[in-house]
């Protein structure tokens, strides 16, 4: 009998598998519900408060923001109302519209308050 031939001993627990393994088998999944989504897996309400937020920027900035947020209110008051696709469509389109102030390059965590060079 060669070292190839010659049966491997094996440790306590560790042995050959003679079962199928235990867990999940055989998984069918069901219909996904068509319940209210979680809030944080809400595409459009986090879509309004990113815009609320990136106004807020904005307005910190200096910048005129009564438009944008007039066009917020519209949207916040569509996704109350339940009119998902209006709410979306509004703030989509509020989202396109939004613009930074300046060159990415020239805004800096330090230079958030200063006057551009």
């Amino acid at each position: 009998m060669t070292s190839d031939e010659r049966p491997r001993r094996t440790r306590r627990g560790e042995g050959e598998v003679t079962q199928w393994p235990r867990g999940l088998l055989d998984y069918t999944p069901g219909p996904i519900p068509d319940a209210a989504p979680d809030p944080e897996e809400d595409r459009t309400g986090n879509r309004i408060r990113l815009a609320a937020r990136l106004i807020g920027l904005l307005r910190a900035e200096g910048r005129d923001v009564r438009d944008q947020l007039e066009a917020l209110r519209r949207a916040e008051a569509a996704y109350a109302a339940g009119r998902r696709t209006e709410a979306t469509e509004r703030v989509e389109r509020l989202l396109g519209e939004l613009r930074p102030s300046s060159a990415p390059a020239e805004r800096t965590p330090t230079s958030l308050g200063r006057d551009p060079p």
